[in-house]
């Protein structure tokens, strides 16, 4: 049987240990009450984080360490996990050796434009949630007959969510390695379901920090035009242009390179990718997409090196960044496709086509005004059949007043998808007025326009749409 003397002492130890524990808060509760001790090649080494223990019994390496040189009972080298390992380790072998506190973690939750932003010592998340709630009345002209009509001619109109996305996005272990997640729900409706996941994207900053040469890969938007890299939710309208629904293809899996210079005036981009939309298992041909981007900043005026692979000079339609200088620049874009033998056994397919396109696009905002168009072109070979050439071309402006709540806008594009085929020209007008509660974390967008295609007969639509947009 233990003395009194002796339970008393191991009383007042135990006493110590839990003072030590709790003094440091909750960091203590972080750390836990674990203690090893261990001892290899003349050192000791001990442990307040299982998880560190169960390494080095594996492995034999330490990793971050705290090591305290001759500070053992016999003269012995002391390597702590942490500064509470050797608190620990000091009181248990009776040793006076003052050890600081661990230093309590950084960790902040900050809601702020719709985006929840967690920020600790090795990584930063922003979470977001994206609604679109649409109501369309389509009136048709002539012979157009609109699924859910009695007659050609007939109007619809109908509610639709058109998109609905959940966001992750970031940075972990280092500022310069980031990445990026989306889903979009409604995509199920469609025909390829792995729709539903939009982006998955890794991005290894090689200048660490100084966006100068970077590696993206993964799932994201190829570089290729300015309105397609620009978000939906950053749009001026309703929706893109007819021409950008057209000509741009949306999300490729593949690999790019990108990078800024110095003084913000250059962003260059080039990637390769599948070719065959998103999240497919395997390429459907032998060949490869290949785009390619340089964008030309001539004031500088906007920090090029963003975390996000569609940010730049761009930011959005919607002119809420420029402050005592105007934000403009211009950009060339390069594409290559090659869809031959995408269906086996079968040639002339509608879509076994082989295509080199350009396009140039070009944004300039400044005190509430926006200026935003492109026109792109594109030499197509078919499988079967002759060479022809489709192009497009779209310009749009807007003016923002009441101190940038209430916005304005015009737009007006074309496009030719077939130099071949007389009469097949397709025209798009709109007008829009939006409200920016609070920019496009909350807003509501109205437009009014009409869309003719050319041909024998006319296929004319006037279409109204509203949207309200919710970032959550």
């Amino acid at each position: 049987m233990r003395s009194t003397s002796s339970l008393f002492r191991a009383s007042v130890r135990l006493a110590c240990v839990v003072s030590i524990l709790l003094g440091g808060g909750s960091q203590a509760f972080a750390q836990g009450f674990y203690y090893k001790e261990v001892v290899k090649d003349g050192r000791i080494y001990v442990f307040n984080i299982a998880a560190n223990a169960e390494r080095f019994a594996i492995t034999g390496e330490m990793g971050v360490g705290i090591t305290k040189p001759g500070a053992g009972p016999n003269g012995e080298t002391v390597v702590g996990d942490n500064e509470r390992a050797l608190q620990l380790f000091f009181f248990k072998h009776g040793i006076s050796e003052a050890v600081p506190d661990p230093v309590p973690p950084i960790q902040t939750f900050v809601w702020r434009d719709g985006k929840l932003r967690v920020t600790t010592d090795t990584a930063y998340l922003e979470i977001s949630n994206r609604v679109q709630v649409r109501y369309t009345y389509d009136d048709p002209r002539g012979s157009r007959l609109i699924t859910g009509t009695g007659a050609p001619g007939d109007p619809l109109g109908s509610f639709r969510i058109r998109r609905a996305k959940f966001k992750l996005e970031g940075w972990m272990i280092r500022t310069w390695l980031s990445y990026e997640t989306q889903v979009n729900y409604p995509a199920l409706n469609g025909s390829n379901v792995g729709a539903l996941l939009e982006d998955a994207a890794f991005d290894i900053d090689l200048s660490k920090g100084r966006g100068r040469f970077r590696v993206h890969v993964g799932q994201f938007k190829p570089p290729y035009g300015a309105q397609e890299m620009t978000s939906s939710g950053n749009q001026q309208f309703v929706d893109r242009a007819l021409v950008s629904n057209i000509f741009f293809r949306g999300r490729e899996t593949g690999v790019a390179l990108w990078g800024s210079t110095p003084g913000n005036k250059l962003e260059w981009r080039v990637g390769v990718f599948n070719g065959n939309s998103m999240t497919r298992v395997v390429n459907d041909n032998n060949q490869y997409q290949v785009n390619a981007r340089l964008m030309w900043q001539p004031n500088g005026s906007q920090v090029l090196n963003q975390r996000a692979w569609v940010t730049g000079a761009l930011y959005s339609e919607v002119d809420f960044e420029s402050t005592t200088v105007p934000i403009y620049a211009v950009a060339l874009n390069y594409e290559r496709q090659n869809n031959h033998l995408v269906t086996v056994g079968t040639v002339g397919a509608a879509n076994d086509q082989k295509w080199h396109a350009l396009g140039i696009d070009g944004i300039y905002k400044y005190k509430g005004f926006s200026a935003n168009g492109m026109s792109t072109f594109a030499r197509r070979t078919p499988e079967v059949g002759g060479k022809f050439d489709s192009t497009g071309s779209f310009i749009q402006f807007g003016k923002l007043f009441s101190k940038r709540r209430y916005e304005t806008a015009f737009r007006y594009g074309w496009t030719d998808p077939s130099d071949i085929v007389g009469s097949n020209l397709q025209t798009e007008i709109r007008v829009a007025f939006s409200y920016y509660y609070a920019r496009h974390g909350l807003k509501w967008q109205s437009d009014i326009g009409q869309t003719l295609v050319q041909g024998a007969p006319q296929v004319r639509s006037n279409e109204f749409r509203s949207q309200l947009q919710f970032v959550f």
